[in-house]
């Protein structure tokens, strides 16, 4: 994952995620991140396919216990 282009900033995301959907507001509060910057983040994780957007204002991870591989890469 680190050597696909995935930045610290994106793996701060997909932890914040984690296995449920969580609004797009609390993501941003998690990740330390402005709404303006965190769309960038949404959006490249969004076409790569990691994560999806089930309704306005929420993200959720596209893959079933993806968080746990996340979580692997982190330590």
């Amino acid at each position: 994952m680190k050597g696909e282009g995935s930045s610290a900033r994106d793996r701060a995301v997909l932890l914040a995620i984690q296995d449920q959907e969580v609004k797009v507001q609390d993501l941003c509060a998690r990740t330390g991140m402005t709404s303006a910057t965190f769309s960038r983040y949404r959006d490249r994780l969004i076409k790569r396919g990691l994560v999806r957007s089930p309704r306005y204002g929420y993200l959720s991870l596209t893959l079933p216990r993806f968080y746990q591989v996340v979580r692997m890469y982190e330590y």
